[in-house]
Parts: structure tokens; C-alpha cells; sequence
């Protein structure tokens, strides 16, 4: 993107973060903007590289002294890079606990209403910062329940967009349709958010504070139907993810593993969740077996990663993955 010998100019294309836009969405939307990389971007603006494959939404929070500079320098290049003050750029990130942040990869929740409205009115399509929250499962602006935008390979046509937006809001509304809120969880989750947003350290007294702990680092993300799964345990129909929520807080030890006598989980977990009240069509919520495996599969690849000298088994590869590369020359 530069010539040899020359010194960086600033963008061409001055993208610059939209109001609660999280620091991923915006760089994104920089480097698609300049038809480029994150690497080659930061490469073009003197960033260190390395810094392009680091998760960066939490800035320099918690980072030790060599790592903070590194992450101070990359907020100025940026800021001069887009012509705006660095404290417009820190205001991308969050400060928060990295445990209350979704995993990287899972960073792709949002609001189908607000991106419709986005579109049609020509502004860019962000996530929130709230959004990458684990305690974040709907549009407090629409009260419709978030969506995961499909992951492909460069950004989807404007015909494909439109489709899935269409899909996406259908989906929330066959979901939310028949599930009663219980008030006081959604003033209180709407709290804690904000509360998070702030990065403040304060504490809540009794019940606001067990909620903020029960919810702030949850691991409804290894299931298939995490916001249908926050949404349950927000409404009359809380008991139904119980079980998972004992599954998945159990100690390494106590979780079933390959060669154990039984592959059984300690809690007896219903097949199948039916939301709905009265006349109106239940809406099924499946708690398939393969939901548990899953959680088992994070838990087991963990520790194979951190365990000295020894390589992942692959338990999160795609179904057959294994078997076509056995038979690969």
C-alpha cells in the first residue's frame, strides 16, 4: 500500500467509529473500506503486525507495561490515520473482565431490525459494543432478540443481505413469540450492562449482584441456541436451562470424559424445551445431546492445549473432517 522510502500518509477513506461501535466492527469496516487486510492494513500504518491477530476489544486493559505502549501506539497511528482523537478510538473498547466478553470468533451478534434500518437509510452496519457482552441477547432499541450474522468468506452481496435479514427477523419473532419477561431481569440485565459499559467496579447489594455473577461470564455460547437459551432463563420458563447451567459450572474432574464408565451427565436434561402459553403455537427449543458433547469438546480441547507436549484432538472440527483428511495423500 506504500511505496518503498515513503513515509505513511493518512487514510484515503476516513471510516471513523459510530457511536457504542466495538473496535473489531470498526477496524473491519477501515480495512474493507481500503479493499485490504487488518495485517496489511496496520502493516501500511507502521503497527506492529503481530498486534492485527491479537483480540483487542478490551484495549489496553489488563495488559503489563511493554504491552500497553504497544497497544498506546497503535491507538495514535489509527487516530491519525482516520484524522480523529485518540480518545475517540479507546472509546471502541471495552473495560471489562476478558470473561465477559463472548469469545472472538462468536463476536457476530446483532440487532437484524437496527441493520435493517442501517441499510435502508445508507449508514454503516455496526456491532454494538454491548452486543459482544455474554450477558447480551437482545436489542434494548427494538426489543427483538439478536442474530447471528453468517460467517463466509468476504461480505455478502446486498441480495444475500437482504434474505438473511429477512430469515434473521422471522427467527427472533418465531422465537420471542410466547415467552412472558420476567420485568425485574430485564431492568436488571439492562443495569449490568450499562454498568459493564462503564467499566465501573462497583458492586450491587443482594439479588442484583447474584444476577450480575450468574450472568456476566455465562456459557450459553456452547450451545446452538445461546440467545433462545438467555431468553429462557429471562422469562417464567428460567427453570428449563438450569440443568445446563450445572452441566457447564462442574469442575474438570466431575465432567464425564472418553474413557469413563458412563457418558451420562450428572443432571438429567430435558430433550425438548416447548415455549408457549395457552392457544398460541409452542415454539420448540431443542436440547439436543450434541449441545452437551459440545461443551465437553471446549472443556477437553482446553486442556489439551495447555497441557506441555501435547497437540488438539479436533473434537470442534466439522463432522467428517477427520475422516477426509485420514484420506488425503
Amino acid at each position: 500500500m506504500t511505496a518503498l522510502g515513503l513515509e505513511p500518509e493518512p487514510l484515503a477513506f476516513r471510516v471513523r467509529p459510530q457511536v457504542d461501535e466495538c473496535f473489531d466492527s470498526w477496524i473491519d469496516r477501515v480495512a474493507f473500506a481500503h479493499d485490504t487486510t487488518r495485517s496489511d492494513l496496520f502493516r501500511h500504518l507502521g503497527i506492529e503486525e503481530a498486534l492485527a491477530r491479537q483480540d483487542l476489544a478490551r484495549g489496553q486493559s489488563g495488559l503489563g507495561f511493554a504491552e500497553y505502549l504497544r497497544v498506546h501506539h497503535m491507538v495514535e497511528r489509527l487516530a491519525w490515520a482516520v484524522q480523529i482523537e485518540p480518545s475517540i478510538v479507546k472509546g471502541t473498547f471495552l473495560s471489562v473482565d476478558g470473561s465477559a466478553l463472548l469469545p472472538r470468533r462468536m463476536r457476530q451478534y446483532v440487532c437484524a431490525r437496527c441493520w435493517q434500518q442501517a441499510r435502508r437509510d445508507g449508514q454503516p452496519r455496526i456491532i454494538r459494543k454491548e452486543w459482544i457482552l455474554r450477558m447480551s441477547w437482545r436489542c434494548r432499541l427494538h426489543d427483538g432478540l439478536l442474530s447471528r450474522v453468517p460467517v463466509e468468506e468476504g461480505p455478502m452481496s446486498d441480495r444475500a443481505l437482504d434474505a438473511w435479514l429477512v430469515d434473521a427477523l422471522a427467527e427472533a419473532e418465531r422465537v420471542r413469540g410466547g415467552i412472558a419477561y420476567r420485568g425485574r431481569r430485564l431492568a436488571w440485565n439492562a443495569l449490568c450492562i450499562d454498568t459493564l459499559l462503564r467499566g465501573s467496579l462497583n458492586r450491587f447489594k443482594g439479588e442484583k449482584q447474584h444476577y450480575l455473577e450468574r450472568f456476566q461470564g455465562n456459557l450459553f455460547h456452547f450451545t446452538r441456541h445461546r440467545v433462545a437459551m438467555l431468553a429462557l432463563a429471562h422469562s417464567h420458563l428460567d427453570r428449563a436451562v438450569w440443568g445446563f447451567e450445572r452441566l457447564v459450572a462442574m469442575t474438570m474432574p466431575e465432567r464425564p470424559v472418553q474413557n469413563a464408565a458412563s457418558l451420562q451427565p450428572p443432571t438429567r436434561l430435558p430433550r425438548n424445551w416447548r415455549i408457549g402459553r395457552g392457544r398460541a403455537t409452542p415454539c420448540p427449543v431443542d436440547s439436543h445431546l450434541f449441545d452437551v458433547v459440545l461443551a465437553y469438546a471446549h472443556v477437553q480441547e482446553r486442556r489439551d492445549v495447555s497441557a506441555p507436549g501435547r497437540t488438539p484432538r479436533g473434537l470442534l472440527s466439522a463432522p467428517g473432517s477427520r475422516r477426509r483428511a485420514a484420506r488425503a495423500p
